[in-house]
């Protein structure tokens, strides 16, 4: 059996996701580097990641995160992207290519925080360190500059507690709770 991945994420209806790719494609593409990007189905922004397991995630860790995530309101936003990036240093073998936003990633940074408290609560680990919110669009050997980027993103009107078997770039989902109209 396959580990698994755990974690909260934002993910965008597949519209969204493929005009996100298109464009980004596209931005790449103009600048002369390679346009091939992550499947679509696998876009998304972390909230809360929980870690790798050796086989399925435990049970009880999925019974005390589904709780905490139901015991979140907040509401639905429009969140947006404001720059695409490439993160890592000489040490990282992969460096991820990534969408990131000030301002117009506000609210997801808002909703992470709210989760984390409820996960707190329920007696679950805060994470080590904050992060950049951030979509992942592709890893890459090499570091390039980043640059500039006016991209709208989708309505988040959900989050989900996704379960990522190893290598078979797959997210499935275990559960969704909604954000308040």
């Amino acid at each position: 059996m396959p580990g698994h991945k755990l974690f909260f994420a934002l993910r965008p209806d597949n519209e969204s996701a493929e005009r996100i790719a298109r464009v980004a494609a596209a931005e790449r593409e103009a600048r002369g580097l390679a346009a091939r990007l992550r499947p679509t189905r696998v876009f998304h922004i972390t909230l809360h990641y929980f870690g790798a397991f050796a086989g399925e995630p435990d049970a009880g860790l999925v019974d005390l995160a589904s709780r905490a995530a139901s015991e979140v309101v907040r509401p639905a936003f429009d969140l947006a992207f404001e720059a695409i990036e490439s993160w890592g240093g000489a040490q990282v073998r992969q460096h991820p290519f990534v969408l990131t936003g000030g301002q117009g990633l506000e609210a997801v940074r808002d909703l992470r925080d709210a989760l984390v408290e409820r996960l707190v609560a329920h007696g679950l680990a805060a994470p080590e360190r904050d992060y950049e919110p951030h979509l992942t669009l592709r890893y890459d050997k090499h570091v390039a500059a980043g640059w500039p980027v006016e991209l709208p993103g989708w309505v988040a009107s959900e989050f989900a507690l996704v379960k990522s078997p190893q290598g078979l770039t797959r997210h499935d989902v275990i559960g969704r709770w909604p954000l308040q109209p």
